[in-house]
């Protein structure tokens, strides 16, 4: 039965191709083994889908090697990739090589960490640069690694060299623990009282299906989390819970570590190596729980019994790369196949989701409370056009928010301010003339960044150096508008001399280490004021922080996209959810341009039934989701004719295949940004009620989405990103 192979090839293909199997390897190739085979001209990689003795009617060229001893994946993950292919109308090879981590592929062992302790911790030295050395060691426990103790010593590496050389200290290797970089250490659980919403929420839970756990920020989502995972690892089976960043959940990260110890981290700061190490110990059974970002819902977990999606509404869900997945969708498909359960939570869910559990199709499990039944944070709406006609002023700072963080301060408390665009300011023109700070290569305004003193692109990241005066007519002064961060920070420090500020977004967290110090700061409460993008507004626990700043709550409201609303109402109440986590309570504070917008005025009362009403019924005249399913398509090239004229012909096809009782197209017209890195950009939208019929077609003509050397076409099935 093996001597023909069915092989699913690592290319955006959607069947597998056959090959002879060479007699050395027939005893050891099996359904899901990594093989090496020639395709073409060229030598590509896939994995088996399938073994008979029969031969096909045409002469199969024989595998060039089997890659591994085991295979890589089995049937249940072959038949998920057919789904994601179909799903996302992408290749069938391409879903199921997204499933395992290149350092699983290559076998590629992790990095190790050089460590160093003392032989002897009496031991002295004449040399005082060895002594330095020696005292620095001792100081951290007489054992750490090697960069830590030259970095805390201020010496080079020939101290250190002479010491082992003599053996007064003892170098060795250790595999690296990029999560305790994190702060991610093991705490001892503690002794939890469940509410009654909470115990009956693991009570649906354990009914199984899909559940929608909807709780209130600080209502003890995770704890449920939690008990439900310690019933479904004591009936012998697996779990895998999704954060949207890994990098900034250390608490949730610890939490689940010290209740199973059997619990491996999986995400993108770990190395190739590490990402295989740990893949490999989930398929040899010797983890409970896995903890990580989007892909890991992929994990080779063989008893997997529960998924968790926490803040299941957020868009990094959504892979932006091919294949372009969703992993929420995903987990659900695949927790079906496996007779596993899936909870979805979130304090402010997804209107697709939300609306599925409406109609019975989710089940749905609420904490209406806060844990000790604290309340949440009143809100208050700062009219900034008002402020800026009775101060004569554009104020940074409210008076009423300066106001709420001195008081903080006076109190040893800690404020918060948001504000989701980094840099010192986004937009720079000039007062004389229209010119306006734009990419050379992208069709996007440069974000200035005073630190630096350069411009840099947030789509393609070029930079450029700040004029001074207007490079247009020469002579006009530089308008500097749209705040970021960077600026924020400034302001603080300004009009706060002598209050320590930190600022959390990716231009200040440079490397693992940064998160880790700007965290434990806030925790140690050594920081009065943390500035920070949407990355400070989920996964932070701080009890002493009674004070938030949504410094401008508009930012969301200037893209094209029908869900602006719905973003600007879950970010506003996922921020104000970091104040009163404590018993000392908390205050926010919204400074908003547009301050009767109703999904500000919602945030504001917490009134998500409000907001879900109103949204649901403009979603529904235009059928948006999730009253229908959109697809969309986006050419790029070099030359913008080009594109347009392949768009037009495309355009053509498209209504031809599609017509109005199935779908309606939109389009095709420029993108919302219309170049990226020196390419230009056409897209088209589909809308229908229901898309699985235009799937179909797509996929029946993916010969019109190959693409060529001048114009690259994208499918994107259930977009997140419009622009």
């Amino acid at each position: 039965m093996r001597d023909f192979a069915d092989v699913l090839l690592a290319a955006p293909m959607d069947r597998p191709f056959t090959y002879a199997v060479p007699h050395h390897i027939r005893e050891r190739i099996a359904v899901g083994s990594r093989v090496k085979v020639p395709f073409r001209t060229r030598t590509l990689f896939g994995f088996v889908t399938g073994l008979t003795d029969t031969p096909p009617r045409f002469e199969a060229k024989p595998l060039d090697a089997l890659i591994g001893t085991e295979p890589f994946v089995d049937v249940t993950q072959i038949q998920l990739a057919r789904w994601m292919a179909d799903r996302y109308c992408c290749g069938w090879g391409e879903a199921l090589e997204a499933m395992v981590p290149s350092g699983a592929k290559t076998n590629m062992a992790a990095r190790t960490t050089a460590h160093v302790k003392l032989a002897n911790p009496d031991q002295k030295t004449k040399n005082p640069a060895q002594r330095v050395l020696v005292d620095a060691i001792r100081s951290g426990g007489g054992d750490m690694t090697v960069a830590e103790a030259l970095r805390k010593a201020k010496v080079t590496a020939a101290p250190l060299k002479w010491l082992a050389k003599n053996g007064l200290v003892e170098i060795y290797q250790v595999a690296g623990d990029p999560e305790a970089l994190f702060g991610a250490k093991d705490e001892t659980p503690p002794d939890l009282a469940l509410t009654p919403e909470q115990e009956a929420a693991i009570r649906v839970v354990a009914g199984g299906g899909v559940i929608l756990l909807h709780g209130v920020t600080g209502s003890g989502k995770t704890e449920v989390y939690l008990r439900a995972i310690k019933e479904i690892i004591a009936a012998g089976r697996q779990a895998i819970v999704l954060v949207p960043e890994i990098a900034l959940t250390p608490q949730t990260v610890a939490r689940f570590r010290s209740r199973f110890p059997r619990t491996t981290v999986l995400h993108s700061v770990l190395t190739h190596g590490e990402r295989g190490d740990r893949w490999r110990s989930c398929r040899r059974g010797e983890v409970d729980v896995v903890v990580g970002a989007r892909s890991a819902i992929f994990a080779p977990m063989k008893r997997l019994g529960l998924v968790v999606i926490d803040e299941e509404h957020e868009p990094s869900y959504k892979q932006e790369g091919d294949p372009r997945y969703h992993a929420r969708d995903v987990a659900i498909q695949r927790a079906k196949a496996e007779g596993a359960a899936v909870v979805l939570g979130s304090a402010t869910p997804s209107l697709e989701s939300f609306y599925r559990s409406r109609k019975g199709e989710f089940k749905i499990a609420r904490l209406t409370e806060r844990i000790g039944a604290r309340a949440m944070p009143l809100v208050e709406i700062v009219d900034m056009v008002g402020e800026a006609r009775e101060t004569k002023r554009v104020p940074v700072i409210s008076r009423s928010l300066a106001q709420q963080m001195t008081k903080a301060k006076a109190k040893k408390e800690q404020s918060i301010l948001f504000l989701n665009r980094r840099g010192y300011v986004t937009y720079v023109s000039c007062k004389r003339c229209d010119w306006v700070f734009r990419c050379q290569h992208c069709d996007v305004g440069m974000t200035y960044h005073k630190d630096r003193h350069q411009a840099e692109c947030h789509q393609c990241f070029a930079t450029q150096p700040m004029p001074s005066i207007c490079p247009e007519c020469k002579v006009g002064t530089l308008n500097l508008m749209s705040l970021g961060t960077e600026r924020i920070e400034e302001e603080i420090k300004m009009h706060f001399p002598g209050w320590r500020v930190a600022r959390m977004d990716s231009d200040a967290m440079k490397s693992k280490r940064d998160y880790a110090t700007a965290l434990s700061s806030v925790a140690a409460g050594d920081t009065d004021v943390l500035v920070g993008t949407q990355m400070i507004a989920k996964g932070l626990d701080y009890p002493n922080v009674t004070v938030v700043g949504v410094v401008t709550a508009d930012t969301a409201f200037h893209h094209p996209d029908f869900r602006a609303a719905e973003r600007t109402f879950q970010l506003l109440t996922q921020v104000a959810g970091r104040a009163g986590r404590g018993p000392k309570g908390g205050r926010v504070v919204v400074q908003t341009w547009n301050a009767g917008h109703y999904a500000i005025t919602c945030a504001a009362r917490y009134d998500w039934e409000g907001f879900i009403d109103r949204e649901l019924r403009y979603r529904q005249e235009l059928t948006y989701p999730p009253f229908g399913e959109l697809v969309r398509i986006v050419l790029s090239g070099a030359r913008n004719e080009v594109v347009e004229e392949a768009a037009k012909k495309l355009d053509l096809r498209l209504r031809k295949a599609i017509p109005p009782l199935m779908a309606t197209i939109l389009g095709p017209e420029p993108a919302p940004i219309a170049r990226i890195k020196n390419r230009w950009r056409w897209h088209f939208l589909i809308k229908a009620r229901d898309a699985a019929p235009v799937r179909e077609e797509l996929k029946r003509r993916a010969s019109w989405f190959g693409g060529s050397r001048k114009v690259k076409v994208e499918v994107d099935v259930d977009p997140v990103y419009m622009s």
